[in-house]
């Protein structure tokens, strides 16, 4: 809906249709908050100039895309003679002002407290400046002052250069669209004039009432320049009040967004998003504070007290939204009453905000009474409350059935009218258990509590006033706010913009980038307390955020010294520690003495990767279902873990697991919890089969967390290490990761070989699985090696007919057949399946696999009719015993692929290889090895049917999951681009598009690789031949070939390819090949 207010009578009715409105261009669902658009100079009076200046290519952002971010904000766009402005001097800038305010009063007659953000392009910023300074100046306007919140300025010359403070950047301004700088605005704006003065000075008071997004220009405007330098585009203010943007565009364009994608829109909306809500955050307190002011009758005044023990923190940021919710609970005071639990981790601002809330209400209600009680233990709450008695000067009655705390108690519930209290530290949960739940009562008489007494029956309870206390114990909270979720208020840690201006606030001097906040923030876990004391130690010691950084990740003991420096901060009371480490020791200690399962669990959390620990590993510690729940829920409660989701597993904060492993070196348990870690963890680690891949994938990162911490191990204690690593090194190479599985696989067979001897089972059971990963990675000379010695030493110790020496024997077949020597490994494949016909049948799986192999021989060696025969055989048979998607069957369905693919039975190949790559995706993951090994088998197939939109759309699906695992420039991806060259080559009519690919995959490799290296000389064979320059071509293929036979070796897959791509482009003459390559020579 779009409506357009009334105009003054004594305007020029045809200029005033066209100039001055108000529109609505969102009118908001259930609107919060008020934005108005104000453009800038029209002096050529060009039509619609108002939307035209947010708009381009038809697109208006306030109206088409801002509205789906805020959908409860109001959008206004105000439309003003601003030829008039300029033609009318000081006294136009004014009336184009109040008319906006009048305006504004109309619509907002029924919400005048809405909060408010003025949206400026231009000098339409000094307009708005101008009708907020007449806005406090006038009462039936005052509204619009208090109620704006935020503007933000694009473009908007605050002061000018050294020639003048506003008027030489207006006359570059005016120059830009009129062609002339003389007019009498300029005149009224130039520096000593007295309405620059004078706007100057009254907004200057203003300053500290907003907030300010300042966005300024980067390119310069046609033949002009830049029209305002960022130091006049800019207030100049601390960040925690002013951000300054540079946007990509020129003074016209900074303002203007084509696409919602677009990224300075991207980056501009969420700015003002952030202030929108900021403001309506804030607004919610400060609404709730001047509500209750109507409350109140004139003849209940009463004196106030401000019992607070600590001044407001100067360098307190944020946490609008935690504020806001407080507010909503316990405002109006004196009204009703209400009990509300602020709670989270140790060191995440619980008291910051709660001394930020008390400074706010006294404030906003100096008539109010403010009350500050600590809890850590039951004498401060008594030492507490007999200050009040004292500071208030309560009468005793004279009656000695009352102690002091039933006389605060009544005094607060019947004398004192409006109160909050605030009981900082309330982190035992029994300070909140009834009577009868207690077991035994407290007298009226006693004046001294125990130290596990409850204080419930002395907490006040009337309309007059309301109770916050902070705690680190949900249950605390949850029995002192009577089990009411919503007076349940949890404090997170900052958010990444509250942790930077955190860091400013507290670091004198140079600020530091951008990019170092982050990884302080981050690194500290944008825990405030944490970065309070890292910034105290940084002052202290002279150093930069980056030398912090540095040091910080020096090692463990490194860190968690640094979490124990003391520190002094404000707000922190005497009896609370300071050093974030010594702040969550006192959160263990308490649970350690009320809840040991609780600690059994932590004990073990210290030592596991910090995100999704399943609450399936934790069952190993704790195995009855109820002791678990009980000792999670304390650790949630004391927010030291946190539930994720699904409420299947949980994760603890980085700098918690540091402080509990620290706490357990304190405790003298460090080593022994981490063995016992460890023992856990090989005990539930299963067998990498392909059932219990997701189980192994849950808890990988867990397994190799704890096995960072594991000291010198002998005996069984190293032999449940070395199982549980050969699980790891299993699953790690089943999931084609074959480097990370050697480094394991490496360590473990020294292990072996040191504890029990080269010959012992174990030993070689570990040099089998170091066999597997070197064949994997074609280091098959080393591969080799160790077959040929697993072969020969289980002949001797368990005899030739033995199945373990059957499959070490295709094994080393295996390597032979990737080495090409074919007749060898055919000669030792035949003698393996006599043996296992004979020994175990025919229809043994021994017997079954070796034909399996023999296919995949016949397959090499080009005997096609036997390879299908073969492999058809095999794959049949682990259908019916391991079933169609078992990763084996898998396999074989891709080799028996690829033959027909070689027999010309394309069509017979594109089905099977389809299906297959199906269930692979399904059953294997979209990223599995074996996966993309489909998908490239898939390929071929493909450009050998010439379906060329298949290959291309395939093509471009292993290009991104290849750039995404690895990386652009890697060898893979690169590769992968190559064959999408290939591929729009014969597709035809891509010959640009190749052309551009091919040079950027040679740019990428030279820069990668350099400009002689194997993979350079092969992409660049390859763009040769994309050009049709064939001679050249082969040469550079030759070179490429040799190159990567000294690079990886004669028989690795890479250098098999490229002899197999050589051959094919000198058919017919394929003896061209040889003298090619002998030509080129190993150095080539």
């Amino acid at each position: 809906m779009v409506r357009a207010l009334s105009v003054p009578t004594g305007w020029n009715h045809n200029s005033a249709q066209c100039e001055y409105y108000l529109r609505i261009l969102s009118l908001g669902s259930d609107p919060n908050i008020d934005i108005v658009a104000v453009h800038g100079l029209n002096p050529k009076s060009k039509k619609n100039h108002a939307e035209k200046t947010w708009e381009t290519n038809g697109k208006l952002w306030l109206r088409d895309f801002l509205p789906r971010q805020l959908p409860r904000a109001r959008i206004f766009l105000f439309s003003y003679n601003s030829k008039v402005a300029i033609q009318s001097s000081a006294a136009g800038v004014r009336e184009q002002a109040h008319v906006l305010l009048d305006r504004l009063r109309l619509e907002r007659e029924n919400c005048q407290s809405r909060p408010l953000l003025f949206i400026a392009h231009s000098l339409g910023g000094i307009v708005v400046k101008e009708a907020l300074v007449q806005a406090k100046l006038s009462a039936i306007y005052g509204s619009i002052c208090t109620s704006t919140f935020g503007i933000a300025f694009f473009g908007t010359p605050h002061r000018g250069t050294h020639l003048a403070r506003v008027g030489g950047v207006a006359a570059k301004l005016v120059r830009t669209v009129l062609g002339t700088a003389s007019n009498t605005l300029l005149k009224a704006l130039a520096r000593g004039s007295l309405y620059a003065q004078e706007l100057s000075a009254n907004f200057d008071k203003l300053l500290e009432n907003y907030q300010y997004l300042s966005f300024y220009e980067t390119l310069p405007f046609k033949g002009i320049g830049i029209i305002v330098e960022k130091h006049s585009a800019v207030l100049g203010l601390p960040d925690s009040r002013e951000k300054a943007v540079a946007l990509n565009g020129d003074h016209d364009a900074i303002c203007r967004f084509p696409r919602e994608e677009d990224d300075d829109y991207q980056y501009v909306s969420s700015l003002i998003v952030e202030l929108a809500r900021s403001a309506t955050e804030t607004r919610a307190v400060m609404s709730c504070f001047s509500e209750s002011d109507s409350t109140l009758l004139a003849d209940e005044a009463n004196s106030s007290f401000f019992m607070m023990p600590y001044a407001r923190n100067p360098g307190f940021v944020g946490r609008e939204h935690t504020l806001s919710q407080l507010a909503e609970r316990i405002m109006p005071l004196g009204k009703a009453h209400s009990r509300v639990a602020l709670y989270g981790l140790g060191g995440v601002g619980k008291t910051q905000i709660a001394i930020e809330l008390a400074h706010q209400v006294h404030e906003a209600h100096p008539d109010a009474s403010v009350f500050w009680i600590h809890a850590n233990s039951i004498a401060r709450f008594q030492e507490g409350y007999h200050d009040i008695l004292r500071e208030c000067d309560i009468e005793n009655p004279g009656d000695k059935n009352y102690n002091n705390l039933t006389l605060v108690k009544q005094w607060l519930e019947k004398k004192c009218k409006r109160w909050l209290l605030i009981i900082d530290n309330a982190d035992q949960a029994s300070l909140f258990t009834s009577e009868s739940r207690h077991g035994q009562g407290v007298s009226k008489l006693a004046d001294q509590l125990e130290e596990d007494s409850s204080i419930l029956q002395y907490l006040p309870e009337s309309p007059y006033g309301s109770i916050v206390i902070t705690t680190r114990n949900r249950a605390a909270g949850v029995r002192f706010a009577r089990s009411v979720a919503q007076n349940m208020v949890e404090v997170d840690t900052m958010t990444k913009e509250e942790s930077k201006c955190l860091i400013k606030s507290v670091l004198s001097g140079n600020y530091p980038t951008e990019s170092d906040m982050d990884d302080l923030a981050g690194l500290l876990d944008y825990l405030p307390l944490a970065i309070m004391q890292a910034a105290s130690f940084m002052q202290e010691n002279v150093l930069t955020v980056n030398e912090y950084i540095k040091l910080h990740n020096d090692n463990d003991e490194t860190r968690m010294n640094l979490l124990c420096e003391p520190f002094e901060t404000l707000g922190r009371d005497s009896g609370t520690p300071n050093a974030l480490a010594t702040t969550l020791i006192v959160s263990l200690d308490h649970i350690k003495k009320h809840e040991p399962y609780a600690i059994d669990a932590l004990s073990l959390i210290a030592f596991l990767d910090q995100h999704h620990i399943p609450t399936s590993l934790m069952q190993q510690k704790i195995t009855q279902t109820l002791d678990l729940t009980k000792a999670l829920g304390t650790l949630k409660a004391f927010s030291l873990i946190i539930a994720n989701g699904n409420g299947q597993n949980f994760s603890i904060h980085r700098l918690v697991q540091l402080t509990v492993r620290k706490w357990l070196i304190i405790e003298h348990e460090f080593e022994k919890k981490a063995i016992q870690a460890m023992d856990i963890l090989a005990e539930i680690y299963p067998n990498a089969e392909w059932e219990n891949w997701a189980i192994c994938a849950a808890y990988l990162p867990h397994a190799m967390s704890v096995l960072k911490f594991i000291p010198e191990l002998h005996g069984k204690l190293l032999r449940r290490r070395l199982y549980l690593q050969e699980g790891i090194a299993f699953y790690l190479w089943s999931q084609g990761r074959a480097d990370e599985a050697e480094k394991l696989d490496l360590l473990i067979v020294e292990e072996n070989k040191k504890e029990f001897g080269m010959e012992h089972p174990e030993t070689l059971e570990s040099i089998a699985g170091l066999a597997s990963t070197y064949a994997d990675q074609d280091r098959l000379v080393e591969a080799e090696e160790l077959d040929s010695f697993l072969v020969t030493t289980r002949k001797k110790l368990y005899g030739a007919n033995d199945i373990v020496t059957l499959r070490g024997m295709l094994c080393l077949a295996a390597t032979w057949r990737k080495q090409c020597r074919f007749q060898e490994a055919e000669d030792l494949l035949t003698e393996v399946l006599e043996t296992a016909k004979s020994v175990y049948g025919e229809e043994h799986e021994i017997s079954v696999s070796t034909t399996g192999h023999l296919g995949t021989l016949y397959h090499d060696r080009g005997d096609l009719e036997k390879a299908e025969e073969f492999t058809l055989r095999d794959w049949n048979w682990h259908k019916e015993n391991y079933g169609p998607d078992h990763p084996w069957t898998l396999d074989l369905a891709r080799s028996l692929s690829s033959i027909y693919e070689d027999q010309g039975k394309l069509q017979e190949g594109k089905d099977l290889c389809s299906q297959t790559l199906q269930v692979c995706k399904e059953k294997l993951g979209r990223d599995h090895p074996n996966t993309q090994d489909c998908k490239r088998k898939l390929l071929n197939i493909y450009i050998g049917l010439e379906e060329w939109q298949n290959a291309e759309e395939l093509c471009l699906q292993i290009l991104e999951q290849t750039s995404k695992a690895h990386g652009p420039t890697h060898y893979e991806t690169l590769d992968c681009k190559s064959e999408l060259c290939s591929i729009y080559r014969r597709m035809g009519d891509h010959g640009d598009e190749v052309e551009k690919l091919d040079n950027e995959i040679i740019n990428d490799s030279v820069r990668t690789f350099g400009s002689d290296h194997a993979y350079t000389v092969k992409f660049t064979a390859f763009a040769r031949f994309h050009q049709g320059k064939d001679a050249e071509a082969t040469q550079l293929m030759a070179q490429a070939t040799n190159k990567m036979e000294v690079l990886l070796g004669a028989f690795h897959t890479e250098t098999l390819a490229l002899v197999r791509i050589l051959r094919s482009w000198c058919e017919p003459e394929r003896d061209v090949v040889d003298v090619l390559l002998e030509a080129e020579g190993l150095g080539g």
